[in-house]
């Protein structure tokens, strides 16, 4: 069965990301995906309350090359 969903632009680089969040104040900052990311792992220390952030989303986006 063929995928209805079109694959990817040759020309187009997918670039990946990390989104941490803190269970307290809610807050979430974006960073490039590092190698061993996965959802609900333990992330870095929050910048706004000093809490333990966890990833809970890892997306990609396509970036055009330019020229």
């Amino acid at each position: 069965m063929m995928s209805s969903v079109p694959g990817p632009d040759k020309k187009t680089k997918l670039l990946v990301y990390t989104i941490e969040e803190c269970p307290v104040c809610g807050q979430k900052t974006k960073r490039a995906f590092a190698v061993g990311d996965y959802v609900t792992k333990d992330a870095a220390k929050c910048t706004k309350c000093g809490n333990q952030t966890k990833i809970t989303l890892i997306y990609a986006e396509g970036s055009k090359p330019s020229g």
